[in-house]
């Protein structure tokens, strides 16, 4: 252990002041740091640390990484470093008292359990996020400031511990491992099950300690503290816990539920996200009175003692409950016009809810989920069921379900993008069977009110078509249409339209049988999910404004738009049943950037943020360009510089759809608001615009060879989509394909500058001439299911894939012969959660890559009380 530091020593650009206290892992000072005229707190570790150059590298690390994260209710590392060989960390000052000795005074009052639980899920899903786990959560490592917030402390400190044993490992060394003389039971005993076991612990293990800190804090007593550290193991692996309820009989039964869910054995039965934990924490607050109990629950607990007139005790109840109120008759008139809404999970996997419905019952819900990495499959469920049956049908996607239990399923299935897939139409009885294909090239469906019509989405000649009945089209678009759902009383349609593909932003629209189409919201971000209310009066939709989470809107045909619910989650609504309950999913969306850089043999994770997608790779595979959409990142995106070696990205600017020059100099971007072309240096240099002209929207954008011109998918007015090439310094643009001709990735041009690669409004892929009035060609051997990725650095020859598969089976395929030879399978080590195939950028030689992975984790709510 380090010596005790006298005051007014100098460590580093710090003076120490005074000792503030000791523990198993260091002594803490407070200290002076003169440069920044502030107080702060230095803990000094053991020096032995220092003489393991692995733990200490570990530890360096995760200080790093845990002062990045820079949240509320974690303690903000500013420095670390090292004192006569002793290494410290130095962080914030905090005043207040560790959350042990609150808890030494006994249980801690409901409402302030719930508040502080939610601050401590808070931080844990912060560091998780980030890939950070805890390991040693305890009453000790969460203090309280005197303003009442909770900081959670020491992160990352379990990894200087002795490396964690494997499994099988005798008591003796897993004692050893996880444990410090004198601290014993402040550890042991919120220890995980796979802790105790000497197993590798993830994020769910820190759920398991929150779970027994949130036991404690509700009762006043360990949940699993025994006489002996044995005993206490052994309570852990094979016991439950005190039950809540005998030692306050005042707890809400959906916080215990909340607790036992935490505390379960394997870690799979937990929540397996701290993000759904806070959300179940969240709906608690929101559906609960300040006493901890909710209305029903009080109501349900006034029940007549033997001997008393039910009548007066419900007088009695009542009295106090308006008493009881905080502003008297006025509060408890606000209670009964707003009662809470109340959730219940029914999901409990990972992985993703495509869509789901309401049986016609109103009491069976159908949805089509992916889990673990498994195909697409439909499944049934109840409310009070944790368990959902398998309906036999794979790979199929449940669109709506008729007022006779009828399904209109999709078969067939390929991604197009954001969460629309188009295949084929399929209609198959509730109750099983063989389904029966009716329409090809679907996206979307829905049932009319009496069940014998459906309302579809799809393409026909490069065009979006909403058509009801099948064959009449009541509106197109050149962007796209999502969630077309037939009002109650079958005369209008409501959807959301979108003026660009595939991008979620977009205003919900009504069209009557007529084709009359009225705009009633303004357009929104992340628009994804849309149902009619059950009167036919409302539009209630899920979308973002900004950087905002998803928020669930309803909006009037007039056009008036209110908010209904916003939690800290995003939200995506499928169905609105009769009685008013709704279907929603909480999910999070993430992107994972993966790549295999030019001379490695493994794959390397380049993530940067949360949430964008790769758009280029230099032939030479050390540098790729992506761009963030995620939160703050605005109408326009933000485009990075990234490198395949793992170094930090650079911003460039704003923008999507960024393509590299052929010098490297240059990353050419398109903006949305206002619609132009920039250019972004990746150096020294100021932003270029090209020479808007006519182009009143553009889309996929790529440089041709002498970094002179440019090919770009634009649109002018009057007309569709279609390729043009411009000059960047001088000259107008000038089309180069048919109208409905558009691109994949960008151009795709040639090595040599003389042709590109392009879809028609079939979705055929051909090479179109950039010069001359040669007809488009034909590619040999080209498959529908094929994905071209780029040209061979010859020219002679393109690397392409499957699409909508996993593996990534990447081929080269020869234009003279149409021969396809195998190069190589890529495979993301975990599947779950893949809402769409990757996309894979290659060298020029085929050898390095970069891929995205889209990841969405979902858990299917029923709500009810929502107004």
């Amino acid at each position: 252990m380090s010596k005790t530091i006298s005051p007014n020593t100098i460590i580093g650009p710090y003076r120490v002041v005074s000792k503030i206290g000791a523990g198993g892992m260091g002594e803490v000072y407070r200290a002076h740091d003169a440069r920044l005229e502030r107080e702060v707190a230095i803990k000094v570790l053991p020096a032995d640390f220092a003489a393991d150059k692995d733990r200490l590298q570990r530890f360096e690390q995760e200080a790093k990484a845990t002062s990045a994260l820079n949240h509320p209710n974690i303690l903000t590392v500013y420095d670390i470093g090292e004192h006569d060989g002793s290494p410290f960390i130095v962080s914030e000052l905090l005043e207040g008292e560790e959350l042990r000795q609150r808890l030494d005074e006994g249980p801690i009052p409901l409402r302030k359990v719930t508040e502080y639980a939610q601050q401590i899920v808070s931080g844990l899903s912060a560091a998780h996020e980030k890939g950070i786990v805890h390991r040693d959560l305890k009453p000790e490592n969460l203090f309280i400031t005197k303003d009442d917030r909770v900081k959670i402390l020491d992160f990352g400190l379990a990894k200087l511990r002795a490396p964690e044993p494997q499994a099988g490992s005798s008591e003796d060394e897993t004692r050893k491992a996880i444990t410090n003389p004198g601290v014993v039971m402040g550890t042991v005993g919120y220890m995980s099950p796979e802790q105790v076991r000497g197993h590798v612990a993830d994020y769910r293990s820190d759920i398991f300690s929150f779970g027994a800190i949130l036991h404690e804090m509700i009762t006043g007593q360990r949940a699993f503290r025994r006489d002996t550290m044995a005993e206490t193991m052994t309570a852990i692996l094979k016991e439950e816990p005190q039950e809540l309820s005998e030692s306050n009989p005042n707890i809400s039964p959906s916080l215990e539920r909340i607790v036992r869910r935490c505390l379960e054995k394997k870690p799979d039965r937990r929540f397996q996200s701290t993000s759904d934990l806070g959300f179940a924490l969240d709906s608690l607050s929101a559906s609960t009175s300040s006493s901890g109990r909710s209305v029903p629950e009080v109501a349900t607990a006034l029940k007549p003692a033997k001997g008393i007139s039910r009548r007066l005790l419900y007088a009695v109840g009542l009295f106090l409950l308006v008493a009881g109120a905080a502003a008297g008759m006025l509060g408890y008139s606000y209670l009964r016009r707003s009662p809470m809404p109340s959730y219940e999970q029914l999901t409990f996997r990972r992985g993703l809810v495509y869509h789901a419905r309401f049986a016609p019952d109103g009491q069976t819900m159908i949805y089509s989920g992916a889990w673990n990495g498994n195909p697409l499959e439909i499944f049934s469920t109840r409310a009070g069921q944790n368990e959902s049956r398998s309906l036999g049908l794979t790979d199929a996607d449940v669109l709506a379900i008729s007022s006779t239990g009828e399904m209109a399923v999709l078969l067939k299935r390929q991604f197009l993008g954001q969460m629309i897939h188009r295949g084929t139409l399929a209609r198959v009885p509730m109750i099983g069977g063989t389904p029966r294909e009716i329409l090809e090239d679907v996206e979307e469906a829905d049932w009319s009110p009496d069940g014998k019509d459906l309302a579809v989405t799809r393409y026909v000649d490069g065009r979006n078509r909403l058509e009801y009945p099948i064959g009449k089209v009541l509106y197109e678009t050149a962007g796209y249409i999502s969630y077309p759902r037939i009002s109650p009383k079958g005369d209008r349609i409501a959807f959301m339209d979108h003026e660009t593909q595939w991008d979620n932003r977009g205003r919900v629209a009504v069209v009557d049988l007529a084709g009359n189409k009225t705009f009633i919201s303004d357009e929104f971000s992340g628009e994804e999910g849309l149902a009619w209310s059950p009167t036919g009066d409302e539009v209630w939709f899920t979308a973002g404004t900004g950087s905002d989470s998803n928020s669930l809107y309803a909006s009037a045909l007039s056009g008036q738009v209110r908010l209904v619910l916003r939690v800290p989650a995003d939200l995506w609504l499928h169905d609105i049943s009769r009685d008013g309950r709704v279907l929603l999913t909480r999910y999070k969306a993430t992107n994972d950037t993966i790549g295999l850089a030019p001379g490695e043999t493994r794959e390397r994770d380049l993530s940067w943020l949360d949430f964008g997608g790769v758009d280029d790779l230099s032939d030479d595979g050390k540098n790729f360009i992506f761009e963030y959409w995620g939160k703050g990142s605005g109408t326009n995106y933000s485009i990075y510089l990234g490198k395949t070696d793992g170094s930090p990205a650079v911003r460039l600017g704003e923008g999507g759809a960024g393509r590299l020059s052929p010098d490297g100099k240059w990353v050419v971007v398109v903006r949305n608001e206002p619609p132009e072309i920039n250019f972004l240096p990746t150096g020294a240099g100021e932003i270029r615009r090209l020479d808007k002209n006519r182009i009143e929207r553009y889309n996929d954008v790529d440089w041709l060879p002498d970094g002179k011109q440019i090919v770009f998918v634009g649109r002018e007015s009057g007309h569709g989509d279609r390729f043009y090439v411009q000059t960047i310094d001088s000259g107008g643009p000038r089309p180069i394909t048919p109208e409905g001709v558009i691109g994949q990735f960008g151009g795709l041009v040639s090595p040599d500058g003389r042709s590109l690669i392009a879809y028609d409004s079939q979705g055929k892929a051909g090479i179109y001439p950039i010069e001359g009035d040669e007809k488009p060609r034909p590619i040999p051997g080209l498959d529908d299911k094929d994905r071209i990725a780029r040209w061979s650095g010859d020219g002679h020859s393109l690397f392409v894939y499957p699409r909508g598969e996993l593996p990534i089976k990447v081929s080269l395929l020869d234009l003279s012969t149409g021969r396809k030879e195998m190069l190589k399978e890529v495979m993301p080590a975990d599947r779950a959660g893949i809402s769409q195939p990757p996309n894979i950028f290659l060298t020029a030689d085929g050898k390095g890559y970069v891929y995205r992975v889209s990841r969405y984790m979902m858990d299917l709510y029923l709500v009810d009380g929502l107004k």
